[in-house]
C-alpha cells in the first residue's frame, strides 16, 4: 500500500482490471469491499492465468496450456469460443465442484509496478462491482488512517500470489530454454456435429520431455517442476469436458 496518491499505470492493463488505483489511506478512507454477488467480470474470459502451484488442483477440470511469445504464461482454458467462460452459471457464479483460479479470487486487488519505480504496489480496481464508497455494507480498507485486518489479509494474499507467479515464470522460462514448448491446435466436435477449434497456444512436447537427461529430471523433481508438467499432461485430457459444458449451454 502507498501513502501517496497516484494512479496506477494505464497501459496494458491486466485481464479483468479497467480502473486500478493505488490503495491510499487518504482518498480511500471510506472505501469498502462487499462480498461479490457474482463473478460477472470473468464471464467473457475463455482463458484464465494460472500459477504452477494450482496445476494439480486444476488439472482435473481445465486444459492447462501456455501462451505463445517470448515470455510464455500458463493459463487454464475455460471456454471454446471468444468472450465465453463455460464455468459460470446463468447468475455468473462459478460452477460448484470446479476450482476457482487464484487470479479470479484475487480480484479486485492486484500488485502493479508504478512508473519510474522498481517495486510493486497494492492496487484495487475501482470499477469492480463490489467496491463501493461509503455506506455500512462490506469491509473497510482503512480505519483511523491504518489498514484494516481485511486490507492486510488482501495484501498477504497478493504477496503470496506474486511469489507463486515469479516461481511460475521461472518454470515456463526453463521450459522454453529447453525447447519443450510446441504450438498446438485442437479441433473438437459435439454430439450435434458443431465444430470448435482452439489455437494460438503451446504445450509441452512429450517426446522431448521423455528425452531429458537424468540430471535435469532430478533437478526439476526437486524444484517441483516435474509435478507441474505431469499435471499439465493430465489436464490435456480435459478438452472433452469443455465440449460437454458447451453442449449443456447450447442444447
Amino acid at each position: 500500500m502507498s501513502q501517496q496518491t497516484q494512479p496506477a499505470p494505464a497501459a496494458a492493463l491486466p485481464l479483468f482490471y479497467s480502473k486500478p488505483e493505488v490503495l491510499n489511506a487518504a482518498p480511500h478512507a471510506h472505501l469498502r469491499v462487499k462480498p461479490p454477488e457474482n463473478l460477472k467480470f470473468a464471464a467473457k474470459a475463455n482463458s484464465v492465468p494460472l500459477v504452477a502451484e494450482e496445476f494439480l488442483d486444476c488439472a482435473g477440470a481445465y486444459p492447462i496450456v501456455f501462451t505463445q511469445g517470448p515470455s510464455p504464461a500458463a493459463v487454464a482454458i475455460v471456454g471454446l469460443r471468444d468472450n465465453e467462460n463455460l464455468f459460470l452459471d446463468l447468475k455468473s457464479r462459478w460452477l460448484p465442484g470446479f476450482p476457482v483460479p487464484a487470479y479470479v479470487r484475487r480480484y479486485p486487488f492486484i500488485f502493479l509496478e508504478l512508473p519510474e519505480q522498481d517495486r510493486l504496489t497494492l492496487c484495487i480496481d475501482r470499477a469492480a462491482a463490489n467496491v463501493v464508497e461509503g455506506g455500512s455494507e462490506g469491509q473497510l480498507l482503512f480505519e483511523n488512517g491504518e489498514p484494516t485486518e481485511f486490507a492486510k489479509a488482501s495484501l498477504a494474499f497478493c504477496e503470496a500470489y506474486q511469489k507463486q507467479l515469479i516461481a511460475t515464470r521461472a518454470f515456463t522460462e526453463i521450459l522454453a530454454q529447453h525447447d519443450l514448448l510446441v504450438p498446438r491446435n485442437v479441433e473438437l466436435k459435439d454430439r450435434k456435429g458443431r465444430a470448435y477449434t482452439m489455437g494460438g497456444f503451446q504445450v509441452v512436447n512429450e517426446e522431448k520431455f521423455r528425452a531429458l537427461p537424468d540430471d535435469v529430471v532430478l533437478d526439476w523433481t526437486k524444484r517441483g517442476f516435474m509435478t507441474a508438467i505431469v499435471a499439465h499432461f493430465i489436464s490435456l485430457r480435459r478438452w472433452p469436458l469443455l465440449v460437454e459444458r458447451i453442449q449443456t449451454r447450447l442444447g
